[in-house]
């Protein structure tokens, strides 16, 4: 705990800090091989494994038919008030994160507040592509630093198999649907707590470029395309953008070691967001990050979209690569179509 100054009351304020987490994962297991066959390479004489030369990813777990996106934030979100040792009751604010919701209204988080039985707490939907919960967290920060709440329960779950296109026509199409090929299910929660001290204790820096908004969209569900059923699959961005959106967000992850004042050195933990395995190791070599400090869990678990983050922050808490009340510093790196990017530090 941050020891409190004398005299320097006036220079104090209340800062989100991390007291849970949990992650919620489905039973199935679904491997690249797998992927393929449903996906009919042979058919269009594709070498098997390609799927995993160009994703990364060698497995993912995919939820059954019957369940939905709420299922598993509600599941992490029970092993984030457990971790964090408080009740629903507890909980002023709860913020659901997904790029899948369970319907278009009401908000899922009033699904979920029902469920957990946080009837305390005002809640409502985050979207913001992948970056949808790193922007729950800079949300839940204002609340805190306003002292408007004082816990908060951010949760994410994603069903993102259920978007995943298989019946292609030719080698084209698969060709040009490759980066769906991480894309994997499962659910991630923290609880944030207020925490009154005069050093910051949480940094963050957030950019926009919505001149990009066009590429490798998401069209169902909305009123450009509400009736399509063929719009409701996850499509490639452009070879051309996935270069020059990885090089920006390169570009604007460096200037925040700076703005931020991030010591490299001093960072027990980096966590990205997780797209494919090439981008996390690519990331890591021109961000110059010690590889044993980099969460890189896409390989087994794939793409989580907005529940990447708080999965990976649940699963180093459980291998003791990070601690509760340790002090200790970890960076999150958010990005979403939009493009939307995010530098978050935060320390335990």
């Amino acid at each position: 705990k941050i020891c409190k100054p004398i005299g320097m009351e006036e220079y104090m304020k209340y800062q989100a800090k991390i007291i849970g987490a949990g992650h919620a994962l489905p039973s199935r297991i679904v491997t690249s091989d797998e992927l393929e066959a449903k996906m009919n390479f042979d058919k269009f004489n594709i070498r098997k494994g390609m799927s995993t030369l160009l994703s990364g990813v060698r497995e993912r777990r995919f939820a059954e038919d019957h369940e939905n996106s709420s299922d598993y934030a509600i599941k992490a979100g029970k092993m984030a008030l457990e971790k964090a040792n408080i009740t629903a009751d507890d909980v002023d604010l709860l913020l659901f994160c997904s790029i899948t919701q369970d319907f278009m209204e009401p908000a899922t988080a009033m699904k979920i507040q029902n469920e957990l039985g946080c009837k305390n707490a005002n809640c409502y939907d985050v979207k913001n592509a992948c970056n949808g919960f790193l922007t729950g967290i800079e949300i839940a920060n204002m609340y805190i630093e306003t002292e408007r709440a004082n816990t908060v329960l951010i949760v994410a779950g994603e069903v993102l198999s259920r978007f995943l296109q298989t019946n292609y026509k030719t080698a084209e199409e698969i060709q040009n649907a490759n980066a769906t090929f991480a894309i994997g299910d499962g659910g991630g929660a923290i609880v944030l707590r207020a925490e009154k001290c005069c050093e910051d204790i949480y940094k963050s820096k957030f950019k926009s470029v919505g001149c990009y908004w066009d590429d490798g969209v998401l069209w169902g569900g909305g009123t450009m395309h509400a009736h399509d059923v063929d719009m409701f699959y996850f499509q490639n961005e452009t070879k051309e953008m996935i270069k020059t959106n990885f090089a920006r967000s390169i570009e604007f992850y460096s200037s925040t070691f700076t703005e931020l004042d991030i010591d490299k050195d001093k960072v027990s933990l980096f966590i990205p967001h997780q797209i494919t395995k090439y981008l996390t190791v690519k990331a890591c070599e021109m961000l110059e990050l010690p590889k044993e400090k980099m969460v890189d869990q896409v390989e087994f678990l794939g793409n989580n979209g907005c529940a990447s983050i708080p999965i990976a922050i649940s699963m180093a808490l459980e291998e003791k690569r990070i601690s509760l009340n340790s002090g200790q510093q970890i960076v999150l790196f958010g990005f979403g179509n939009g493009i939307s990017m995010a530098t978050l530090t935060m320390k335990l």
